[in-house]
């Protein structure tokens, strides 16, 4: 085994005195930052891993528990039947496999210039590593990746791909050394270490300035005249090139966004790239423009998914309404795609329940999460602030309860300062590195996404299960995999453990405790 830290033999040490548990591949290298929890540090001579999911003898539940006090993904098993001490609280939680909800599309990152950067300025080793840790079966399996089309908040410098006025042929387009550089060969090695098909999808934050009403990037702005003109035209032949571009260098496309935030758009204030679309108007642009140029080169309604919306809860359901009723933009148009922002304020999650019962054959995804420790401006990335995690897969599990089909988080990778970012809109991420130390560390958002990207890949249903009614504190969902397998989450956000009793009428009740402040994913056949 390669040297771990002190601390990780001391935690090495310790779990090993555990009968029931069952060590990965590596376990976590721990460090603790400023914080109530720790991170997991990767260097040039360790990183930790995860062994591939397998079955397991019937009545054998697998428990996979990651916790504010340093448990990381660990792994132990229990058996239906057991018997256990219960000196806390006892939840009886029954599963349902009669009754079955979504499909999973998936769950994953973001690759924006930032992204892109930060793993690009690591050794060829740890940029390897970090993507291992992200797609492969030794980490934690994404299967979605959104990909930013030219410059966002999260770049080094304000740009398009064709930046000359009034180019109407697109004579002048062309990637840019973030393309060409990083975003594809990282792409490109992503794609062929992941256990599953990356369903990849694009989104755009804004059109070269020249076809916009404001001729500026940011601070707002649509585009000039309406459905039709040759400046939506064109601006449709220029996200075709994008897509062409990359393709070219073997990206295979699952779909794209029609405008990142579009209600930002209308803000003359706005800081960064944006373009103003309100519902109307994306329905027009599809039906009239988008849609046929992208159909007409290959991009059909059966192999290319067109995603609306790419913003808040509160406006989806309007926003659906929409774009779902017209027939010709529905052809095109698949889903919603949603942010979680003004989190804690957005309203109630079953506008999306709604939404699917009006729309049944269309889907819900979520496009784009983020957050950062709101205390320190000076050290947004929060290393190791356990509160980010929770916020991370409560949201998560509640969109999944409520129809969403999975979950892209925003940046993969950000710098120790939380960028970079061309107007210092820093954030945090669930991997960030320090190249000048030659290490990164896992964040304690990357194990949140961990219990649902390494657990439910694509082609999982969520089935029926009890509730448990103390939303934020205790939260539970139950899925089942195209392995045959049976997973059941359950989020404790409570100071205290808790005990559950699992129900299942083919196998029986197994009694299993969850930790404090933890997450945990359980596995069975």
């Amino acid at each position: 085994m390669r040297a771990v830290g002190i601390l990780g033999l001391v935690a090495l040490a310790i779990f090993t005195n555990q009968p029931d548990l069952i060590q990965s591949a590596n376990p976590c290298n721990p460090r603790q930052f400023n914080h109530d929890s720790i991170v997991c540090v990767c260097d040039e001579n360790y990183c930790d891993s995860f062994d591939p999911i397998s079955k397991t003898a019937e009545g054998v539940v697998q428990v996979y528990e990651s916790s504010r006090a340093g448990k990381r993904l660990e792994k132990r098993e229990v058996n239906f039947g057991n018997e256990l001490e219960e000196p806390g609280s006892i939840w009886n939680v029954a599963i349902d496999k009669n009754t079955k909800y979504q499909e999973i599309i998936g769950f994953g990152g973001s690759w924006s210039d930032a992204a892109a950067i930060g793993i690009g300025r690591m050794s060829e080793k740890l940029r390897n590593d970090i993507l291992r840790s992200y797609f492969s079966d030794e980490g934690i399996e994404y299967s979605t990746a959104r990909v930013v089309i030219s410059g966002s908040d999260f770049s080094n410098r304000p740009y398009t791909y064709d930046d000359t006025p009034w180019d109407w042929d697109l004579e002048q387009w062309s990637l840019v050394e973030e393309d060409t550089l990083y975003k594809i060969p990282q792409m490109q090695t992503a794609q062929s270490i992941a256990t599953v098909p990356i369903k990849f999808y694009a989104s755009s934050w804004s059109p070269p300035a020249w076809l916009k009403t404001n001729n500026e990037l940011n601070h707002g702005g649509q585009l000039q005249e309406g459905p039709g003109s040759i400046f939506w035209q064109t601006y449709a032949k220029y996200l075709l090139k994008f897509f062409d571009a990359y393709k070219a260098n073997g990206i295979n496309w699952w779909g794209m966004t029609i405008q990142n935030e579009p209600m930002t758009g209308w803000d003359s204030n706005f800081p960064w790239n944006t373009c103003g679309f309100n519902a109307e108007m994306e329905r027009d642009f599809v039906k009239t423009d988008l849609g046929p140029i992208l159909e007409q080169a290959g991009y059909t309604p059966d192999n290319f998914a067109i995603l609306a919306l790419d913003h808040n809860r509160p406006l989806a359901e309007d926003w659906a309404n929409v774009v779902f009723s017209d027939p010709e933009a529905s052809k095109y148009i698949k889903g919603l795609g949603v942010h979680w922002y003004f989190y804690g304020t957005a309203g109630p999650y079953n506008v999306y329940d709604n939404i699917l019962q009006k729309f049944p054959d269309k889907f819900l995804l979520a496009t784009e999460a983020c957050n950062r420790d709101e205390d320190n401006q000076y050290n947004r990335p929060g290393l190791g602030k356990w509160v980010l995690a929770e916020d991370y897969a409560h949201d998560i599990l509640l969109d999944l309860l409520h129809f969403v089909g999975g979950w892209t988080d925003w940046n993969l990778v950000l710098d120790q300062y939380g960028g970079p970012n061309w107007v210092n809109n820093n954030h945090s991420a669930p991997i960030i590195v320090n190249p000048e130390a030659g290490e990164f560390y896992k964040n304690v958002q990357y194990y949140a996404m961990a219990h649902y990207s390494k657990f439910l890949p694509p082609g999982t249903v969520r089935i029926g299960s009890t509730r448990v009614e103390e939303e934020g504190n205790l939260e539970l969902g139950a899925f089942l995999r195209p392995d045959g397998g049976t997973v059941i989450i359950v989020i404790n956000t409570r100071d205290d453990d808790q005990f559950f009793n699992l129900e299942d009428g083919e196998r029986g009740i197994a009694k299993i405790k969850v930790d404090a402040h933890s997450f945990n994913s359980y596995l069975y056949y």
